[in-house]
């Protein structure tokens, strides 16, 4: 009697091990919310306050920075000029050296041929630039 008792137990278990979960969930718990939320105890709903556009600050574009200004012809600290194109390249003739150049928000990288990279700040009126190459200072005026 006890082995058919231990037997009907253990069908018993397979049956529920077998069977699919959601025959176990409670009625309508399916997921998801129906009717109001937010409701305080006495059934009102709760007052919100007005959500307020949070914007962050403008990045100052190509037009409202200096970087516009930059092609054309600089008088540079070291060997003579650097024309700096509108096609993000530049030249400096003497020694034959070439780079290519980025400016966003005033800030500008160079990229020279012979491996140096200057880090500048071009001056509100386009007419200055200033910063470092990790060898030294530099600094360019526009002719």
């Amino acid at each position: 009697m006890t082995k058919s008792i231990a037997v009907a137990v253990v069908c018993c278990l397979a049956v529920l091990v077998a069977a699919d979960g959601s025959a176990f969930a409670q009625a309508g718990s399916t997921g998801g919310t129906l009717g109001k939320t937010d409701k305080s105890a006495s059934g009102g709903d709760k007052e919100t306050e007005p959500q307020r556009s949070i914007r962050p600050p403008k990045a100052r574009t190509k037009e409202a920075s200096s970087c516009a200004k930059i092609t054309g012809v600089w008088s540079w600290f070291v060997n003579g000029d650097v024309t700096f194109k509108s096609d993000g390249s530049f030249v400096q003739p003497q020694p034959s050296l070439t780079g290519t150049w980025t400016c966003k928000n005033d800030y500008v990288v160079m990229f020279w041929s012979h491996g140096y990279t200057d880090r500048l700040t071009l001056s509100r009126d386009g007419t200055h630039l200033e910063g470092s190459n990790g060898f030294g200072g530099v600094s360019g005026d526009r002719k």
